[in-house]
């Protein structure tokens, strides 16, 4: 494909049309004609500053617009160039100039890989020229261009799409694994909780039954010694006996001397009578 094939030759066209249009303003002629000579020296700055006033003379001036566009290409302003065209193809009345401006419009479109509008641009300009053959040629192949990118993106979206679900996968793997380990955790300190646990009961059981077997053999003990302390020596048992004799003898001295007394008290009374 060859882009702005048709530059020069709308060179010419437009500038005869800025020279026989008695309608545009001198001020407005005279800029595009100094940009168009600017141009044809490859003064690009210069020719786009001349557009630019014609521009701001008459903002609605097509022609303007398109020349302004295609000094923009050669300056690789192409989105700015892009712009412009389509402005100049809203902007115009004349069929053929509407239809090169969407042409041009369509490549930059094409060569930004924005095929999409380049296939909206190539079909303006077939609205306009339907004979345009070579606008004809590139809407084909702009065509082909945006089916093999929708199919790449397609391409491109799915393996995103798998990519993302492997992704989202490996983290739900993850997660799993985590609340796993985490209830693994969990599971292995209970155990150790109950097994500590266990542990202390049974400490608890042994020290108890140690304690008791303590108690029981303090009791054995103290039963033993008072066992021991109860058994008397032949010698101890005598002397009991004896201090029992002794006490016993006492016993019945004080009872006879009490009958004895309550005797003679008695036979005292008899007397007084």
């Amino acid at each position: 494909m060859k882009p702005y094939i048709i530059i020069l030759l709308l060179l010419t066209i437009i500038t005869g049309q800025a020279q026989q249009n008695k309608q545009t303003d001198k001020a407005v002629t005279k800029y595009i004609n100094k940009g168009l000579r600017s141009y044809d020296k490859a003064d690009y700055n210069e020719a786009e500053l001349n557009f630019r006033k014609a521009l701001a003379k008459d903002p609605v001036n097509a022609i303007a617009a398109y020349n302004l566009g295609l000094t923009q290409t050669e300056q690789d302003k192409n989105l700015e160039a892009a712009h412009y065209f389509e402005k100049s193809g809203k902007q115009a009345n004349e069929p053929l100039l509407k239809s090169k401006a969407y042409f041009n419009q369509g490549n930059v479109w094409y060569h930004k890989k924005k095929y999409e509008k380049a296939v909206e641009a190539y079909k303006n300009a077939l609205r306009q020229n339907p004979e345009d053959e070579e606008a004809r040629y590139n809407l084909a192949l702009a065509q082909r261009k945006l089916k093999q990118q929708q199919k790449n993106n397609k391409n491109k979206n799915n393996k995103n799409k798998n990519k993302n679900n492997k992704q989202k996968k490996k983290e739900q793997n993850k997660q799993k694994k985590e609340q796993q380990d985490k209830k693994n955790q969990n599971k292995n300190e209970q155990k150790k909780n109950n097994k500590n646990n266990q542990n202390k009961e049974q400490k608890e059981k042994q020290q108890g039954q140690k304690d008791r077997q303590k108690q029981k053999g303090e009791k054995k003990q103290q039963k033993q010694g008072q066992k021991h302390k109860s058994k008397l020596t032949p010698q101890q048992v005598k002397q009991i006996l004896v201090a029992l004799k002794n006490k016993e003898q006492k016993t019945q001295k004080k009872i006879k001397a009490k009958i004895l007394k309550g005797q003679a008290k008695k036979q005292k009374q008899e007397k007084d009578w």
